[in-house]
This record gives C-alpha cells, sequence and structure tokens, in this order.
C-alpha cells in the first residue's frame, strides 16, 4: 500500500502501511498538521497487544510446577520421616550417643524464617534501595530474579541433606538418652547391637525418627548457603561509593556469623557430631557455587537477567521536513 505525504504542498510517495494527509487548518497561525490513518490490521494489532496483559499458557510452566511439587513433598516426606530410612545398629554403651538431649539453640522455625525469608528479604532490599536510591524505583523483577534463583539452590541443597541422612541413618549424640533402646540395657560394652526398639514414647513420631537423621546437618548445609549466597549478592551488587568501604564487609560478616552460629550451636546443643557439621557446610558450599556460577556466567556473557518490555509499534519512521507539524494516529 502506498502512503502519500503531503507538508507545505509538497508530496511524498512511500510503501507503508499508513496513509498520511494533511489536516485542515482552523486559523491563521496554525501550524501544519499531520494526519496518519492505520488500517484496520494495524489497529487490530495494537489492540491485541493492549489487551493481552497476562502470559500465555506455556508448557514449561507446568512442567516447572510439577518438578517444583515433588521436590518439596520430597523434602517434606523426607524430613518427617514418612520415606523409610535405614536402620543402622550401635556400639553398647557407646561415649558418642550417651549425651543428654538439652533442646535447640536454634529452632527448626527459627532456622527456616531467618534463611528463607528474613535474610533475603533484608539483603535484596538494602542492595536494590542502594541502587536505585529510591524504594519507589526498586525493580521487582531483578528482586524476584534473584531470590528465584535462591529458592532453587535452597530446595538442591535440602533435596540433597535428606536423601544422605535417610541412607546412612547415623544416630545423634543424644540418642541412648531419647530413644532408650531395649536391646542396648542389657548388652555388653563394646558389643554391637543390630536390632533394637526406642522404649521411650513420650516423643513424637518425627522426634523419634530424627534421632538417627544425624549426617549431615541440615542447619549448616541450609545456613552456610545462605551465607555465602548474599555475601556474593552484597559483594556484587552494593555500591562502594554510597555506603563506604567498611558498610560490605559487615554486611558479609553479619552474614557469615549467621551461619557459624546456626552450626556450632548444634554441636554445643550436642544434637550433632563434628563431621556432621562439617559435611552440612561442605554441601551448603557446593551449592552456593553451583548457583552463583550459573549467574555469574550469565552476567559475563552479557546476558540480560531482566528483559524489559519492547514496544512494538505498525508504524515506519516517516521523514516530514517539517519539524513542527502535529501528528494524528487515527
Amino acid at each position: 500500500m502506498q502512503t502519500v505525504i503531503k507538508t507545505e504542498n509538497v508530496y511524498y510517495n512511500m510503501d507503508n502501511k499508513g496513509m498520511v494527509a494533511p489536516l485542515p487548518s482552523t486559523g491563521n497561525t496554525a501550524q501544519p498538521t499531520v494526519r496518519i490513518d492505520i488500517t484496520d490490521s494495524d489497529k487490530q494489532h495494537v489492540k491485541a497487544s493492549r489487551i493481552r496483559k497476562f502470559p500465555k499458557f506455556r508448557f514449561p510452566y507446568v512442567v516447572n510446577a510439577f518438578l517444583s511439587i515433588i521436590v518439596l513433598s520430597g523434602i517434606i516426606l523426607l524430613e518427617l520421616g514418612y520415606i523409610p530410612a535405614t536402620k543402622i545398629g550401635f556400639y553398647c554403651q557407646d561415649p558418642s550417643l550417651s549425651y543428654k538431649f538439652n533442646g535447640d539453640t536454634v529452632s527448626a522455625t527459627t532456622l527456616l524464617v531467618g534463611n528463607l525469608l528474613i535474610l533475603p528479604c533484608v539483603i535484596l532490599c538494602i542492595s536494590e534501595f542502594l541502587q536505585k536510591d529510591s524504594t519507589i524505583r526498586i525493580c521487582l523483577r531483578e528482586f524476584w530474579y534473584f531470590y528465584k534463583e535462591f529458592l532453587i539452590g535452597c530446595a538442591l541443597v535440602l533435596l540433597i541433606t535428606e536423601i544422605i541422612k535417610a541412607l546412612i541413618g547415623e544416630h545423634r549424640p543424644h540418642f541412648f538418652d531419647v530413644c532408650q533402646p531395649d536391646s542396648g540395657k542389657n548388652c555388653t560394652k563394646g558389643q554391637y547391637v543390630y536390632s533394637y526398639e526406642c522404649t521411650l514414647t513420650k516423643y513424637t513420631r518425627y522426634f523419634m525418627s530424627d534421632t538417627s537423621r544425624s549426617f549431615p546437618s541440615g542447619h549448616s548445609s541450609l545456613s552456610f548457603f545462605v551465607a555465602i549466597y548474599f555475601s556474593f549478592l552484597v559483594q556484587m551488587r552494593v555500591p562502594t561509593v554510597k555506603t563506604g568501604k567498611l558498610f560490605k564487609p559487615f554486611l558479609i560478616s553479619c552474614c557469615l556469623t549467621w551461619a557459624l552460629v546456626c552450626s556450632l550451636t548444634r554441636l554445643t546443643d550436642k544434637r550433632h557430631h563434628w563431621w556432621d557439621v562439617l559435611g552440612g557446610m561442605m554441601i551448603g558450599c557446593f551449592g552456593a557455587w553451583y548457583t552463583l556460577h550459573i549467574i555469574y556466567r550469565r552476567l559475563n556473557q552479557n546476558v540480560i537477567v531482566v528483559p524489559p518490555r519492547l514496544a512494538t509499534s505498525t508504524t515506519t519512521l516517516l521523514d516530514v521536513k517539517n519539524k513542527d507539524a502535529k501528528s494524528e494516529i487515527i
């Protein structure tokens, strides 16, 4: 379709989807006006692009949702003991299993709320605020990207931890105090007992099954993953010019201190052996390295983490010599 442009009695013929024609002047001092007539197909395309506010239904979304449900269900079932774990024996009167149960300094609820909600939101809000200089300008899509990658890494670390716990089935240091196995009362010191049943019934089923899930430490694996992940984000995204040289090391030290508190209190509470905590630290460090390696590689390859919205138009740019002319799209 040809486009005819008339500006100051000069006609331009161009191959375009729109028809350009001059509008009548309303006064002597009125500036020349250009009217662009868009075809019906173009109008429908523009209208459809404005109406489509929600993303289309895509098969990968269904696959991701299905896999997320499977992973979360597996973690919960393994943690609660509904999936049978390995049941190993013990050495009679083993001193490493004879400690008293004194509770948890950092409970499971405190661990999950602090590591999955409070610490991530605080660090991400601080980094985004310092980059944008305003709470209004904080990009929620960037916030969600880093938080989403964090949740995926957490799921990986927790799944590996729970699978190893179920496969090994190591007893906790307070095993004798909580379980009081029947075969351990009349055995000879140093004798290995293969079969036993717990005689103490004042604890819940979940807690009783948890007494034989010592290695590795879930507190250590999750807390070290969170600490290393957000230490990297602080180092990468918090601008030193706006905060000074001590602010970033302070935030990083807070993250690492929290991880050490969550890990070392498992030893002081006699809830884990030292090798359990060390194994959990290694799993958390591996999960953080893997997740951050993916993010860092995308940044180095200039991959746009948060793709901007691209504006679409069905008209082409017209070279109109009169720069003061007005345009009207019909």
